[in-house]
């Protein structure tokens, strides 16, 4: 009966060692921006630039970010400049995509397209920076169909998860400070 007491409270000693161990190791929830100024509660989100010849990736990497400034509880996104205490603004530097396989018929399989962004957070009235990357770059992979007719559908739908994927990506990178 001792020697049960004794595992148990062994047992129950490591676990209790394990978890103070977890809690104490400075794990927290993801930074929702706490470093930036509480004054800042309203974005706008500028027309971006498109330095590709894919068109309309601009409207889409711009719908990315005002969704994902939507979805944080922290901003609200306005829809004219002067309303705004910050001011995403930002440019699609180069888009590239490259197949991944090949199928019997030497027809692509699947493809990977990368974008390249350059984005800047900043402050209106100090036109301070709160953040800003010159070359923020995201990827997607995705399976190309057989139909000709259906290419442009699947790549726009593509361009628009690699768009909501990098936005994910910077806003991210914005909240936390890196």
């Amino acid at each position: 009966m001792i020697k049960q007491n004794r595992r148990f409270l062994i047992k129950t000693g490591v676990i209790c060692i394990f978890y103070m161990l977890i809690i104490s190791c400075g794990y927290t929830f993801a930074p929702q921006g706490e470093y930036i100024d509480k004054h800042i509660t309203t974005v706008y989100v500028q027309a971006f630039a498109n330095k590709t010849s894919q068109a309309e990736l601009e409207n889409y990497v711009r719908t990315a970010f005002i969704d994902q400034f939507v979805l944080s509880n922290r901003f609200k996104i306005v829809q004219n400049f002067e309303s705004a205490d910050a001011i995403i603004q930002g440019s699609v530097l180069n888009i590239n995509t490259s197949p991944l396989s090949y199928r019997a018929n030497t027809l692509v399989a699947e493809e990977r397209a990368t974008m390249v962004l350059e984005i800047n957070f900043r402050e209106k009235e100090s036109g301070k920076t709160i953040w800003s990357s010159k070359n923020l770059t995201g990827q997607v992979d995705y399976k190309m169909v057989d139909n000709i007719n259906v290419f442009p559908a699947t790549r726009k739908n593509a361009l628009i998860k690699l768009s909501n994927d990098t936005a994910e990506k910077a806003f991210n990178l914005m909240m936390s400070g890196f």
